[in-house]
């Protein structure tokens, strides 16, 4: 369904087919909004057969992969719409061949920033109003990140409609104008060094060589796994915020969220301000009151104003009659085909949509990836006949390592004729 106010359609809407039914898209949004408001959840199927859909909605799960246009493997949340488009929820029968690959381009800058959020984007200013020549990469469609998610270009409004979408306006503007190269739709899937930096971007291969390396890559959602977690109608508590701030579009009409924290709450408003039902909102955490007078006091000291939006949040939603099921936690998910309601600890709550907000982990794999070429790299010491390196309690793999051996220093020959033992390989 279209969530009304916030926001009106840019232009006129246009027609795309999706497995041969012909439904209605904007220009602009991406395939999962269009499903979404076409009421789809379901866009392809695990090799078990199993139906699958849109989950987190920033591209990291991978359950979204559609085939567009004959080229399989397409995220739906990443991909944006043309009039016209054929997708497909399997592979089409008629691929197009693949082109030969194109010979990889290589781009220098001053400093490369990876992420393209709050953080990326004010390093980025910063760095480019100090006269370094600065290049952002992010795979979304647009800046901004998971936190101030900009309206889609295929949304108009004359005013921001919050003081979350202001501040991300603004940002994105004081970056623009400071001389930073922004670059949407870049993923970068390679670290063989601060100095080297591998991404794919607008479908060619581009090396990058910074002199400074700067990674803002955020966060993501973690995965509740829970019986029934895995079937379409289920998704990240982000990933239904997304759909709903940037794109005006829930993928249902009767919603539960269940998690834990402020993301929920807020989530559970907007979507209400649509016209969309909330049938709960399930919050692990016990109901804030007296006994936590302490915790209260240093949160309301640290931020007062975020403690001030959390009750407001509060009293809408109770205001509206929205079940708040303080203490409580999501425990299964209902149906067989698709999502058709939770079961918690202490009811069943019937829904067509379930969102699953459970905190968050770094995305930090690309600092990894960095961290293991480093390692690859150094100077190296060896337990016995053992290599390992020399950060404390690492071994070559970045892995603790819990023998103790005497040490003694030798230069890592990996790669020149010797293996990792620094044995001969003739």
């Amino acid at each position: 369904m279209r969530l009304r106010g916030g926001a009106r359609p840019a232009a006129a809407p246009v027609r795309v087919r999706f497995d041969g039914q012909e439904i209605e898209a904007l220009p602009g949004e991406s395939i999962a909004a269009t499903l979404a408001a076409a009421g789809i959840v379901a866009v392809r199927s695990a090799r078990s057969g199993a139906p699958r859909g849109p989950f987190c909605g920033m591209g990291v799960c991978f359950d979204c992969l559609v085939s567009v246009d004959g080229r399989p493997s397409q995220r739906a949340c990443l991909t944006k719409i043309e009039a016209g488009m054929d997708v497909r929820s399997q592979p089409s029968p008629r691929n197009v061949a693949a082109e030969p690959p194109a010979p990889t381009r290589e781009e220098s800058c001053d400093v490369l920033v990876v992420g393209a959020g709050p953080a990326g984007l004010t390093a980025a200013r910063d760095l480019a109003r100090a006269g370094a020549r600065t290049i952002v990469l992010d795979e979304r469609l647009d800046p901004g990140g998971q936190y101030f998610k900009p309206l889609a270009a295929s949304q108009a409004s004359a005013a921001m409609p919050d003081r979350q979408f202001r501040a991300g306006a603004t940002l994105r503007r004081e970056a623009a104008d400071s001389g930073a190269e922004i670059v949407t739709g870049a993923t970068v899937w390679a670290a063989f060094g601060a100095g080297e930096i591998a991404a794919i971007v607008g479908g060619d291969s581009t090396l990058f060589r910074p002199r400074r390396l700067l990674l803002a890559t955020g966060a993501y959602e973690q995965a509740a796994p829970i019986p029934g977690w895995t079937l379409p109608g289920v998704m990240t508590v982000g990933g239904l915020q997304g759909l709903a701030r940037s794109y005006r579009v829930a993928p249902g009409q009767r919603i539960v969220i269940a998690g834990n924290g402020p993301l929920c709450l807020q989530t559970a408003v907007e979507l209400l301000d649509g016209g969309a039902e909330i049938a709960a909102v399930v919050e692990a955490a016990p109901r804030p009151g007296l006994a936590q007078w302490r915790d209260l006091l240093r949160s309301g000291l640290a931020a007062p104003s975020l403690m001030l939006d959390g009750a407001r949040l509060v009293r809408k939603l109770e205001h509206a009659g929205v079940p708040i099921l303080w203490g409580d936690r999501a425990i299964t998910i209902l149906g067989s085909e698709r999502a058709e309601g939770l079961q918690t600890r202490s009811r069943r709550i019937d829904a067509d949509i379930v969102a699953l907000g459970y905190g968050f982990a770094s995305s930090s794999e690309l600092a990894r990836a960095r961290m293991r070429a480093s390692l690859r790299r150094a100077w190296c010491w060896q337990h016995g006949d053992r290599r390992r390196c020399r950060w404390p309690h690492l071994d070559s793999r970045g892995l603790r390592h819990r023998r103790r051996r005497p040490l003694r220093w030798r230069p890592c020959r990996a790669g020149r004729g010797y293996d990792r033992r620094g044995r001969n390989r003739q």
